[in-house]
């Protein structure tokens, strides 16, 4: 891990990461990992284990794993929202508005 991170370090991957200049995509290697993991797991105790039942608990907790990692990100993201309105504003000034009056300022927005 020492030498990944001295060749992340020197090679400027970290600032271009910090800058907001990504090159790579790594949300669908990160859930293709997962899901592969889960795939894995079944197959494997498919032919080891004799128990429905265990494939049962197996494919049960898979499935709570993966959405307890899908409503942490939403949660952490509403809570950065709530604490951060004005940053999120200065974004997308168009945040929070209600719907007729966002497609008013769109309307403008394409007059001119």
């Amino acid at each position: 891990m020492n030498w990944m991170n001295t060749r992340l370090l020197y090679s400027g991957t970290y600032s271009r990461l910090q800058k907001g200049e990504k090159t790579v995509n790594l949300t669908p290697i990160a859930s293709t990992t997962g899901i592969g993991y889960v795939l894995a797991q079944v197959i494997f105790s498919s032919f080891f284990v004799e128990s429905v039942k265990i494939l049962m608990i197996i494919g049960v907790f898979s499935i709570l794993s993966v959405a307890t990692a899908y409503f942490s990100t939403s949660i952490h993201k509403y809570f950065y929202i709530r604490r951060h309105i004005e940053k999120v504003k200065q974004i997308d000034p168009q945040f929070g508005l209600p719907k007729r009056e966002r497609t008013l300022i769109q309307k403008r927005g394409k007059r001119t």
